[in-house]
């Protein structure tokens, strides 16, 4: 289930942690690079599953599909710039 409020936080939070980032000089060549493919990775996944649904199952679960696509995007990005303990890296300690 789609929440608009949660969604709207995430991005929020994704887009503050990369401001700040730039503000302290902390942005790596490498995040900025990263920004910009996941975007491109994002939409043209979002397309793609919104096309195929669109045809198989209708205009509703199309958009739900897009939907999905981009929070799930959004949430990994917050998860990770966050700085949050992920379960696999305290595996790794």
């Amino acid at each position: 289930m789609f929440d608009l409020w949660q969604f709207g936080f995430d991005v929020q939070e994704v887009i503050a942690a990369r401001v700040i980032g730039m503000m302290k000089g902390e942005l790596s060549q490498s995040e900025v690079r990263r920004m910009v493919v996941e975007k491109q990775t994002a939409y043209s996944n979002a397309q793609i599953a919104g096309a195929y649904a669109l045809l198989t199952r209708g205009p509703v679960e199309a958009s739900c599909e897009m939907i999905e696509i981009y929070q799930r995007a959004v949430r990994a990005n917050c998860v990770r710039l966050s700085g949050a303990p992920r379960s696999w890296d305290e595996a790794a300690n």
